[in-house]
């Protein structure tokens, strides 16, 4: 065989995969410990900090062990030009990558980054397992690059003696370290090799993490803050019946106490409602911030609470079919959901408790403050696409969409009447089989953007920032023109049950909040009274 081809081959699998096998496991550990400290962080920021921190761990590896190699003339010269060439290849291929998905690193386009960073497969394999792609890109790049780095640090060639004698005693024992350390210096070919990856690194990264900052999923997610191991889009960590301080408005003059954890009717119901049922079971249910409390950090199970629960409207429903759920609190149900309801055998039962605004708003800056009923529908019917058809700048309307069957597009498509909504806009990622979903993009406050949603949840929740809220027909929604109904988006707020609910304490709920007393506490916590 030939020589150099040999010395190739022996630095490849001797060093390159028994680097890659070792930086994995410590770059588990380090997923493990740093993913823990990243809690607080979103989603993205976490895969950015947990990639950083293992490409730091295995760069120490990388940096000790080629220092070692490098002090005792270990490496041959193919194997320094492969490790050169192989860096930046990765680096674009990871940059193109990026700017091919739009900036989402798990979008369909970025799974093809498993066949040119097939020289990685140790990482690739230990970090699928947790389902950490990109940290396991960030982790490969920083390792190897390390091994460049420090490789550089050897001399600019052998004396053709030395080389000879170090092939030769290599053939006869490959494992063999020899003892014959060389004097190290950078000479100015590895310096220029040196600068020039540092800038295609710096360069890449740069272009890498700006795509990633602007892309449609980062942008058009929502909020994403974690709310009991799930993610909402409002942060609600003051509003649980344990919280301490707490924001809860509590009923007052409750008539009855359950004390028995199996006679409490389960709560559910939308993002806008939990402060309202949450605060009503904290004052009927005997010691629920202990049973919340205990059930939140002992068992997974209960990652959105156990009596006292919040799953967003589709999902409550959908447990409400099952016999999950009790009491349902939001808007009235879609089309789509009552005949999933019929379907299934299920009667339900939807009680009118109080009144809401269904609101439109813009960015704080744009000079639209009033918009018709029929503007808004050929807004969101397409028919509308500039700002300067109502008044405004000539600028393209951005008009966001909710998800479908959650309570404020059942709303709109209610408001819609007959016409018929666009397609929204939506952006696409990968689920954990490897399937390619679509989404609907949520509201981003950018030029010419436009949303909808409940007043209360814009207000009493401080949803948006930077937003300005739309008359409708001249009409404001405020507090009273929500109560005289002269506001023309009015939202019902319901209680929603099961017509064969069995637990007598549901209808007696029901009773206290339809009553004077209930009444008021619903106006207390920002909604509005029947009448």
């Amino acid at each position: 065989m030939n020589i150099k081809l040999k010395n190739f081959l022996i630095v490849f699998f001797r060093d390159f995969i028994l680097l890659s096998l070792i930086a994995s496991i410590i770059g588990i550990i380090a997923f493990l410990i740093f993913d823990d400290l990243t809690w607080q962080f979103d989603y993205g920021t976490q895969w950015l900090l947990v990639g950083f921190a293992e490409g730091i761990v295995c760069a120490l590896l990388a940096f000790g062990w080629t220092l070692l190699c490098t002090l005792k003339n270990k490496y041959p010269k193919g194997g320094i030009i492969f490790f050169e060439c192989m860096i930046a290849w990765s680096v674009l291929q990871f940059t193109l990558l990026f700017i091919i998905s739009d900036g989402y690193p798990q979008a369909r386009e970025m799974f093809s980054a498993n066949i040119p960073q097939a020289p990685f497969l140790p990482l690739i394999v230990f970090n699928a397992l947790l389902q950490d792609y990109p940290a396991t890109t960030i982790a490969g790049i920083m390792t190897y690059a390390s091994i460049i780095v420090t490789a550089l640090f050897r001399n600019k060639k052998l004396e053709t003696k030395e080389v000879s004698e170090f092939n030769e005693y290599v053939e006869k024992d490959s494992t063999a370290i020899p003892n014959r350390p060389a004097p190290v210096k950078i000479s100015k070919q590895s310096k220029i090799t040196l600068c020039a990856l540092a800038a295609l690194i710096i360069v890449c990264s740069g272009i890498s993490v700006t795509m990633y900052k602007n892309s449609p999923q980062r942008k058009y997610t929502g909020h994403g803050f974690d709310y009991m191991h799930g993610y909402s889009s409002t942060d609600f960590s003051d509003y649980y019946p344990y919280s301490d301080p707490s924001k809860l408005v509590l009923p007052e003059n409750v008539p009855f106490t359950i004390k028995k954890e199996k006679d409490m009717p389960i709560l559910d119901g939308a993002e806008a409602c939990y402060p309202l049922y949450s605060g009503l079971g904290k004052a009927f249910y005997e010691n629920i911030a202990g049973i919340e409390k205990d059930a939140s950090e002992s068992d997974y199970a209960y990652q959105n609470g156990k009596i006292i629960t919040f799953t967003n409207t589709v999902h409550a429903f959908n447990r409400m079919i099952e016999n999950k759920v009790d009491m349902l609190f939001g808007a009235r149900l879609s089309a789509n959901q009552l005949e999933e309801a019929n379907r299934e055998g299920v009667e339900v039962v939807q009680t009118p408790i109080g009144r809401e605004a269904f609101i439109f708003f813009v960015e704080e800056d744009n000079p639209v403050d009033n918009l018709t009923s029929e503007q808004i529908r050929k807004i969101y019917s397409g028919e509308i696409t500039n700002w300067n058809e109502v008044g405004g700048k000539n600028q393209k309307i951005t008009a966001f969409q909710r998800p479908a069957n959650s309570g404020s597009q059942t709303m709109m498509e209610y408001f819609m009447g007959d016409v018929p909504l666009k397609k929204p806009m939506s952006y696409e990622t990968v689920d954990a089989m490897g399937g390619v979903v679509s989404h609907v993009a949520q509201y981003a406050n950018e030029d010419g953007a436009m949303g909808y949603t409940f007043r209360y949840f814009l207000i009493g929740l401080n949803q948006e920032k930077h937003v300005k809220i739309l008359s409708v027909d001249g009409v404001f929604p405020d507090p009273e023109n929500i109560t005289n109904g002269t506001y023309p988006a009015i939202a019902g707020l319901y209680c929603i049950t099961r017509a064969d609910e069995d637990n007598p304490y549901v209808q007696k709920m029901l009773d206290y909040l339809l009553s004077e007393d209930g009444q008021n506490y619903i106006e207390k916590t920002g909604y509005s009274k029947l009448k």
